[in-house]
């Protein structure tokens, strides 16, 4: 695990390949939590907090008023990717302000809860940074404020990510079955109807309920994720910007140009760095 801290911050970086019924145990330090498990799927016991199910794509806010011991226990072989950030108590109110430090501090750890898809794809840049000293510390503390500012915004303005108001938990089950089945087949996603199809949903409840829930439209979700897995490919050193290019179901001759557009950088530039 790798640890920075600044400006008040404690950040968390794992990536471990894991085998099932691997545990291992760790001391959660006091103060106020934002994270996600981004891949992995974990049973995980905390004395005071009891015990949950950490899958991925999973987010928490919570607050730790003394240290907190934690089990963890893996379900199935692969690998875990999290990302966490902690709020030190004696800059949490500098930092944050008093009237949301108030509102983290009446929440407890859900791995349920839906953190804003923009905080999971920082964190998928956060653990794919190729910098290194002075500079990866920056970045990766420049990083953990923007997750901060849209986890918070997300969380505290009011009816502002109170997407779920009106929809049916069941539905609301159904369209994170959606999202999940998405990350899972990006190459080659099914299109709106099939999902819809295959979750139990008719495509019109389906593209107004995921755009409500999750900020975006499924055409959007697919393409911001293909790009992220991209880069992500080839900051850990794939060299053939085409072969790179399939693997997240793009044509070579329309990805550099999407790739471009939404980081500002030829794909190029990027696995000329990690190179």
């Amino acid at each position: 695990m790798e640890i920075i801290r600044a400006c008040g911050l404690n950040i968390f970086l794992e990536t471990t390949p894991v085998r099932r019924e691997m545990v291992w145990e760790s001391v959660t330090p006091p103060g106020h939590w934002i994270g996600t498990l981004l891949e992995g799927s974990l049973c995980v016991q905390q004395d005071g907090f009891g015990e949950h199910l950490w899958q991925s794509g999973g987010g928490t806010i919570f607050s730790a008023i003394d240290e907190v011991h934690t089990r963890h226990v893996v379900l199935r072989d692969g690998s875990v990717a999290a990302v966490f950030i902690q709020i030190e108590e004696e800059m949490a109110e500098p930092l944050v302000g008093g009237e949301t430090l108030s509102l983290i501090a009446r929440k407890k750890p859900d791995p349920q809860l839906a953190l804003p898809d923009v905080a999971r794809r920082i964190a998928w840049q956060m653990l794919g940074c190729p910098l290194q000293g002075p500079a990866r510390r920056l970045y990766l503390t420049g990083k953990a404020m923007e997750i901060l500012a849209h986890v918070l915004d997300d969380a505290v303005v009011p009816d502002h990510g109170s997407a779920n108001a009106g929809w049916p938990a069941r539905d609301i089950a159904r369209l994170h079955e959606a999202r999940s089945i998405l990350l899972a087949e990006l190459a080659s996603p099914p299109s709106v109807p099939e999902l819809a199809r295959r979750v139990g949903t008719n495509a019109k409840k389906l593209g107004a309920g995921f755009h409500a829930l999750f900020g975006t439209t499924v055409y959007g979700f697919v393409k911001a994720n293909r790009l992220d897995a991209a880069r992500m490919l080839l900051e850990g050193g794939e060299t053939s910007i085409a072969h790179v290019a399939r693997q997240v179901g793009y044509q070579p001759q329309h990805f550099a140009t999407e790739f471009r557009r939404r980081f500002g950088v030829a794909p190029t530039t990027i696995a000329g760095k990690a190179r």
